[in-house]
């Protein structure tokens, strides 16, 4: 064997290509992932039972038919959102038995549910939600006659504003948590590829 067929050997068998980790790092990093949704579920689940129980109290207390109305439909929305969250982003039934590469399978799947989840957060997770707050932030102006509407004042549009601020940041953070998730996609497709 000459010296150019023993560096070529000798590059070709060190391989450019990351190692894959071992089988109990692989399952303990799914598990981690798989028990962080888990938690984020119940914290949204408990949210959302606080949230339905306020807004009923408000539509069956509050005088105004408007915001009885608009607390109707948040409500209406929050068990969209509640169900849409049960059937997206619920984990999938974690793997019994199988090798490192079915691991890595069972986890890019779990990632690209949840990116997928997370990346479409407007149409299942806000967008419910939009019909409720609009007429809720439009109830002083439906219990008044027409004649009498008039440009609210600025701490009033403050108040309307910051519903939207918050729906605008939850649309980003869930936006930029999918990209994260993205990169670890591409992380385990290098692996699988290796």
């Amino acid at each position: 064997m000459n010296p150019e067929e023993f560096a070529r050997g000798s590059w070709q068998d060190s391989g450019s290509a990351a190692a894959l980790p071992p089988l109990e790092d692989l399952r303990a990093r799914a598990d981690r992932f798989r028990r962080r949704i888990v938690r984020r579920n119940w914290i949204e689940y408990a949210a959302g039972i606080v949230v339905v129980v306020l807004f009923a109290a408000v539509a069956l207390f509050v005088p105004l038919p408007a915001l009885r109305i608009g607390a109707a439909l948040v409500i209406g929305g929050t068990c969209v959102v509640l169900w849409q969250l049960r059937r997206r982003g619920s984990p999938l039934s974690p793997m019994e038995h199988g090798g490192q590469l079915s691991v890595l399978d069972y986890q890019r799947r779990e990632l690209v549910r949840q990116r997928d989840a997370l990346d479409s957060i407007f149409t299942w997770y806000l967008l419910p939600l939009v019909p409720g707050m609009l007429v809720i932030l439009a109830s002083p102006l439906l219990s008044l006659p027409l004649a009498q509407w008039e440009w609210p004042p600025v701490d009033a549009q403050m108040a309307m504003a910051f519903p939207v601020f918050v729906f605008v940041l939850i649309y980003l953070l869930n936006k930029r948590a999918a990209r994260q998730l993205q990169q670890q996609i591409d992380e385990i497709d290098a692996l699988r590829a290796a």
